[in-house]
């Protein structure tokens, strides 16, 4: 196990206007099998503190997040995936289709994700997403 920075840059658009965040975070990065998996906790405003974690294979990316509130997200380029997001305020039915995913290794570790992708939650169009993590020593 391997303590990483992670610089995540967080692009979100609804209504033609682009929404941009970047945070920073302190997390643990190992290899199981085929897989990474980098987990790390962060403070979701309203949500409190959640623990993240994401899966790498080298065709999907999988996120779980656990705590104020609770999601699975599948990200595969070209797929739409169906889960629940339980928020605060109750459950929503979520669709994500991936448009892109990108993974890059430097000496066998990832070193940077970048997923594009749009929602829907309970079958309403949430925007677009534009996800960039970048992982160093």
């Amino acid at each position: 196990m391997e303590e990483v920075q992670l610089k995540l840059s967080a692009r979100h658009r609804v209504d033609g206007e682009w929404d941009e965040t970047t945070h920073e975070y302190k997390g643990k990065l190992v290899q199981k099998a085929s897989a990474w998996y980098l987990t790390y906790k962060e403070q979701l405003e309203g949500a409190g503190e959640v623990s993240t974690t994401l899966k790498l294979t080298d065709s999907a990316v999988t996120l779980v997040r656990q705590g104020g509130v609770s999601t699975r997200q599948h990200f595969e380029k070209g797929a739409s995936t169906h889960s629940t997001y339980q928020s605060p305020y109750g459950p929503f039915a979520m669709e994500t289709h991936t448009s892109k995913l990108r993974i890059r290794y430097a000496e066998d570790a990832p070193v940077q994700v970048e997923i594009f992708y749009q929602t829907w939650m309970n079958e309403q169009y949430a925007g677009e997403h534009e996800l960039k993590m970048e992982l160093g020593k």
